[in-house]
């Protein structure tokens, strides 16, 4: 009886000692990443995605914040969004045309494709205004020209909603092509 005593206690202890260890082990793996990967870089994922008629992405705009936004192909509307954190809902919203700064004549663009992509950036302020965390680039699929445009941005506003023109910060002919 005493060895099934010892026995017993032993498997308890085991038992109790792999439960502090999950606990442990679990409670760090899912804390923030800022206190389970301290001092190591955080990545932030964003992602672009594109079809015949539309190009899509993601961008971050500040801690916590990241917007939407969409390039309709046949128009040249670059437009997006944030949506509020309180509740839900769009509350900031972006637009402008790309046609012009990527060198296409009024009515004169047949079939465009684009490619559209976020990057980041340390560019806070622009003779408009404070930006956001990320650059928008659009390229011209058929010439390589690129323009990118700069996110205003606002945490302020940004709670009592706003509508706002992206910020052309510049082109790159990619081919030697004139603007």
């Amino acid at each position: 009886m005493h060895t099934r005593y010892i026995a017993s206690v032993q498997t308890t202890g085991l038992v109790a000692a792999v439960a502090v260890v999950g606990v442990l082990v679990g409670g760090r793996w899912f804390a923030e990443p800022s206190a389970r990967w301290q001092g190591l870089p955080v990545a932030h994922a964003v992602s672009a995605n594109s079809d015949e008629a539309f190009a899509v992405c993601t961008a971050p705009i500040d801690a916590g914040t990241e917007g939407f936004f969409v390039l309709d192909f046949q128009t040249g509307d670059l437009s997006g969004g944030v949506l509020n954190q309180s509740t839900g809902t769009f509350t900031g919203a972006y637009r402008c045309n790309v046609l012009g700064d990527l060198g296409f004549e009024p009515g004169a663009a047949k079939n465009p494709r684009f490619l559209l992509v976020s990057g980041m950036s340390n560019l806070r302020r622009s003779q408009t205004g404070p930006l956001g965390q990320s650059v928008l680039y659009v390229t011209d699929s058929s010439t390589g020209r690129t323009a990118a445009y700069g996110i205003p941005w606002s945490p302020q506003q940004a709670q009592k909603g706003f509508a706002s023109e992206l910020v052309l910060l510049d082109t790159a002919n990619p081919r030697g092509a004139t603007p």
